[in-house]
């Protein structure tokens, strides 16, 4: 007989530990399968369709500003200003006046007294032979189809050409830097303050990208931008799921939640279109979040997050007022033995302080990174093939619709781990195949897209897979950091996206190739995860560990 020896854990992390027989392993004790704040509210009421359907909506103006550099940076023809004095019509200064396919350098022309001659005697075709080339100080765009974006509006183009991806790695620096924050402080001040307070974060740097007279400090505000919208996201994905039924989770986290993401994915082609303008697009994205700050103002702090923090007293408050909304009249079961052995704090390092939760935390963090990457890299990345920028960012998000209806039946009845890995591995393989694909045999290329966009449908239900499933990992008082610090590895994988999509130069194919291996090799780590389909959420990090030494998948380890 086998005898493991397992911690049980305090609230800092130490504590004693207990014999677990590897051939008997533990039951779980029937008072932890009694869920005493859904057996108050029920598992879906109205308050939790309302909590629902609102941070739904909120999902619009995230997508908004998490693909809004797509619109805001777009590639765009140039040319160099044309010196004053001299009365070329477009087409003949560009002919006239730099080599072909070089935007970036003029011909040099000087009289006698070295001075640039403006009386467009020597400006002939036949006379450029024997030009020299100056680099250009001043550039002017083609405005046909946007106006005021960041590359017109700071000249962001040749020897500052990737400033625009510098910008976009900084933005996806500031969601992981700002997920992470909101998760630590949502764990220590409850989730509804800290979303609050990031909503205001997020109309405030919106409003600073929009007046930035400034590249710097457009920059700046642009990581602030990132820093709230994440944020918001994070935090009310943990309060939504705390107060439903586990049957529940998959329909709120998956049809609700990532619904509205693909509302804001889809609409956000269709207002670039109608708003061409860049100063007026980032304005409309930072004030369409106005409305949510007086709706999650009318809402309860999470009855879940009151109970473990010892709250008792609020706790059984909150869950009248819901009860009364969801016009249940049943007893609130008794909490105050809850207090007593559920008052405990966690922080960030009690992810890593026991073997079970710490390979939780490892795994799915892999699997964050990967799709970050993934996603990211498709979504404002996707090869057009000189094909309607508008056209195929929406098919892109088309393609999202039944991830978003298919996934939530998927999960409740095949589980969480079993889908997990599944889409990982069948997503990578299908960005991977587009290297078996050769280029200029097919018209725009449509077979590279076709695999490209069904990679980007599997990506869109990896989302709501991971959201969920890092939201059941791990036990109530690190459930929002732990969340937060998951959210903070895609951005890592999300801010390296732009510079593999920049591999494009060597291959077109290269981007979508890197980004379908690194994903299949997440699908295949992702084993080692418990599953967590219909199981009771875990309030401490003590019941945290033992639900996962119960479920672990691998006896071995």
């Amino acid at each position: 007989m086998v005898v493991q020896r397992v911690p049980v854990l305090g609230g800092g992390g130490g504590g004693d530990s207990f014999p677990l027989d590897e051939q008997k392993r533990p039951t779980p004790d029937p008072e932890e399968k009694k869920d005493v704040i859904i057996e108050a509210v029920g598992d879906i009421g109205r308050y939790q369709l309302m909590v629902g359907l609102i941070f739904a909506l909120m999902e619009v103006p995230h997508g908004w500003c998490m693909l809004l550099h797509k619109f805001i940076s777009p590639k765009v023809d140039f040319w160099c200003s044309m010196p004053a004095g001299l009365n070329y019509s477009v087409s003949e200064w560009r002919n006239l006046s730099s080599p072909a396919d070089d935007s970036c350098n003029m011909y040099s022309w000087h009289s006698e007294n070295s001075t640039l001659d403006i009386a467009g005697n020597y400006w002939s075709p036949g006379s450029l032979e024997n030009a020299s080339l100056s680099a250009c100080t001043s550039w002017d765009f083609d405005e046909t189809s946007f106006q005021n974006t960041i590359i017109q509006k700071w000249d962001l183009v040749c020897g500052r050409r990737l400033l625009p991806s510098m910008a976009s790695t900084v933005f996806f620096a500031g969601t992981g830097v700002g997920v992470f924050i909101a998760g630590v402080l949502a764990d220590k001040f409850g989730r509804r303050n800290v979303l609050l307070l990031f909503i205001g974060l997020f109309f405030l740097s919106g409003l600073l990208c929009s007046f930035s007279p400034y590249f710097e400090l457009w920059v700046i505000a642009r990581f602030m931008w990132g820093a709230a919208t994440l944020g918001i996201r994070s935090i009310k994905i943990v309060m939504s799921l705390e107060m439903i039924g586990s049957n529940w989770r998959a329909i709120i986290c998956v049809a609700f939640i990532e619904g509205g993401w693909t509302l804001g994915y889809l609409t956000l082609p269709l207002v670039s279109w109608l708003i061409t303008n860049a100063f007026y697009l980032q304005l409309l994205v930072s004030v369409s979040v106005v409305p949510a700050f007086a709706f999650v103002y009318m809402l309860h702090e999470s009855p879940r997050w009151l109970l473990a923090t010892g709250n008792t007293q609020e706790c059984r408050e909150t869950l009248r007022k819901i009860q009364s909304y969801n016009k249940r009249g049943n007893e609130i079961p008794d909490l105050e033995g809850k207090d007593k052995e559920k008052k405990a704090e966690g922080n960030f390092l009690d992810l890593f302080m026991t073997p079970m939760i710490r390979r939780n935390t490892i795994v799915i963090s892999l699997a964050w990174f990967a799709l970050g990457m993934l996603y990211f890299g498709l979504s404002l990345h996707m090869p057009e093939f000189n094909a309607n920028i508008y056209l195929i960012f929406f098919l892109a998000g088309l393609v999202e619709v039944p991830a978003d209806v298919i996934p939530f039946i998927l999960l409740n009845r095949f589980g969480r781990r079993l889908n997990l890995v599944i889409h990982y591995v069948l997503g990578g393989l299908l960005c991977m195949a587009t290297a078996a694909v050769p280029l200029g045999v097919y018209a725009y290329e449509w077979p590279i897209v076709v695999l490209a966009m069904c990679g980007k449908y599997i990506s869109q239900v990896c989302w709501g897979i991971v959201y969920l499933y890092t939201t059941e990992l791990f036990p109530t008082v690190v459930r929002s950091v732990a969340l937060s610090f998951a959210c903070s590895m895609a951005r890592l994988g999300s801010m390296l996206a732009p510079f593999i999509a920049s591999l494009a130069y060597i291959d077109p194919i290269l981007p979508i190739f890197i980004f379908g291996s690194i994903t299949f090799l997440a699908g295949l780590q992702a084993v080692f995860l418990p599953e967590t389909n219909k199981k009771k959420l875990p309030d401490t990090l003590e019941e945290g560990e033992r639900f996962f030494v119960i479920n672990n998948p691998m006896k071995c380890c």
